[in-house]
C-alpha cells in the first residue's frame, strides 16, 4: 500500500495503534511497525505512548482518544467551553481506570479515574471527535474533584456560566448520591443562578465547608447545611 493511500485511511482516527496499520495495509505487526517508524520520522505521524499514534493536531481531540471509555473534564473542560480564560499546560481527562500521564505537543495529559463515569457527550471539531463532560456532569465533576478544577474561583465560574438543564443535573445528582456534592452545588446554583432544586433532596444535618480548598466558613447556611 502507498504511503498516501495508508494516511488517507488513517485521517479517519483520531487516533491510531500498530494493528490498525496491520489490517489497513494487511501486513504482519513488524512491517507495521517499521511503516509507522518511517512515517514518524518524516513527520507524517506522531507517537503518543508505546504503539499509539495520531495524524491530529489538536490535543483535545488526541487526550480523549487515548483510552476508551474516556472524557475531557474539570479545569480543562472549562477553558475549552469558554468558561475561563486561563492557559492551560495540562489536559484532564476522566476516566474509569488508572492510566500514567502522557506528554504531547507541549502539554501533559493527566487521566483521572473517576467511580461515577457518566454526563458526557460526543463533540465533532474540525480535527475529528472528541468527548467532552456534559455540563451538568461538570459541575459534579468539579466538586467531586476540586482540585482538578484549580481553585474556587474556577469552579465558580463554572457555576456561572454553564448551560444547565434542571432535569438532566437533578438526575445526575441523585445518582452520584454525594450529600457533599448535592450541598455545595445546590447552594452554588441558588447563589449563583437563581436555581432552586432544594424540594428535589432530603439533606442529613451535617454542615459541609462550601469551599472545598479552604475547609472553613464563618457563617452556616441552614438550607443547604453548607458554611460559607
Amino acid at each position: 500500500m502507498k504511503t498516501i493511500e495508508l494516511l488517507e485511511k488513517l485521517k479517519g482516527k483520531a487516533v491510531f495503534k500498530v494493528q490498525d496499520v496491520e489490517r489497513i495495509a494487511s501486513c504482519d505487526r513488524e512491517y507495521a511497525k517499521l511503516l509507522l517508524n518511517r512515517l514518524k520520522k518524516k513527520g507524517y505521524v506522531k507517537s503518543i505512548v508505546k504503539n499509539t499514534y495520531t495524524i491530529k493536531e489538536d490535543t483535545f481531540v488526541v487526550a480523549s482518544n487515548i483510552t476508551s471509555p474516556s472524557y475531557i473534564s474539570f479545569w480543562s473542560a472549562s477553558r475549552f467551553l469558554g468558561y475561563t480564560e486561563q492557559i492551560l499546560n495540562t489536559v484532564y481527562i476522566a476516566t474509569t481506570r488508572r492510566f500514567r500521564p502522557v506528554r504531547f505537543e507541549g502539554y501533559r495529559i493527566e487521566f483521572v479515574p473517576m467511580k461515577h463515569f457518566f454526563g458526557y457527550r460526543k463533540m465533532t471539531t474540525n480535527e475529528g471527535e472528541l468527548f467532552i463532560a456534559e455540563d451538568e456532569k461538570l459541575l459534579i465533576d468539579a466538586f467531586l474533584r476540586p482540585r482538578k478544577c484549580g481553585n474556587f474561583d474556577e469552579i465558580k465560574k463554572i457555576f456561572e456560566n454553564a448551560n444547565v438543564e434542571e432535569g438532566r443535573l437533578i438526575s445526575y445528582l441523585e445518582r452520584t448520591g454525594s450529600q457533599t456534592v448535592i450541598k455545595r452545588a445546590g447552594f452554588m446554583l441558588e447563589k449563583t443562578r437563581g436555581i432552586d432544586l432544594s424540594r428535589h433532596f432530603r439533606l442529613d444535618r451535617n454542615y459541609v465547608p462550601l469551599d472545598p480548598f479552604s475547609g472553613r466558613g464563618d457563617k452556616a447556611d441552614a438550607k443547604w447545611r453548607v458554611r460559607v
